[in-house]
């Protein structure tokens, strides 16, 4: 009978505390993006909603990202190809892109406080824009993995008054 009553309320006691960690939840989804080009998907890596103007910060996340990976391993994507970044749970009018280019540490050594490239979104949520090459380019040659400069394209955007940031690591030839 003891048995019975501890298992009881041993279940109780379990679904209770279960119950009151799902009202816990405040039902909203960090937002997620989806970033693709003409030959396939690029791994977005997320930032969230804070420390994600700090250049420090930015190069940390993109070091934590490349743990176990290698740049080689990086998509390789021509200047002039189309990407498509589409907004899958969230609403936001236009999204800020930043074209870094990034050393074999992750430091940005290209410069931070450039002009974003800035994009409206259509009614499908989504928005394309052409990688584009830059007049500068050759001086960082020196930086080059295998003949391939490593960009960082930062991806910045409002949502519900709030700056949330994502980027993707991508290689180009230093042509």
């Amino acid at each position: 009978m003891l048995k019975k009553f501890t298992r009881l309320a041993i279940m109780s006691i379990l679904m209770l505390v279960t119950i009151f960690l799902c009202s816990c939840g405040s039902g909203i989804e960090e937002p997620t993006i989806k970033i693709s080009y003409e030959s396939g998907v690029l791994k977005p890596i997320y930032y969230g909603d804070r420390h994600n103007k700090d250049k420090n910060e930015i190069e940390e996340r993109l070091r934590d990202f490349m743990i176990g990976k290698r740049f080689t391993d990086l998509p390789t994507i021509d200047f002039e190809d189309k990407i498509l970044i589409e907004a899958l749970n969230f609403e936001t009018d236009e999204f800020e892109i930043y074209d870094y280019i990034i050393d074999k540490k992750c430091n940005i050594i290209s410069n931070y406080n450039v002009e974003p490239f800035k994009i409206g979104l259509a009614e499908n949520k989504s928005a394309e824009f052409m990688f584009e090459t830059s007049k500068d380019i050759e001086k960082y040659s020196e930086f080059t993995i295998e003949g391939n400069l490593v960009h960082c394209l930062l991806i910045r955007c409002q949502v519900n008054n709030s700056s949330f940031a994502f980027s993707t690591l991508i290689l180009k030839t230093n042509e």
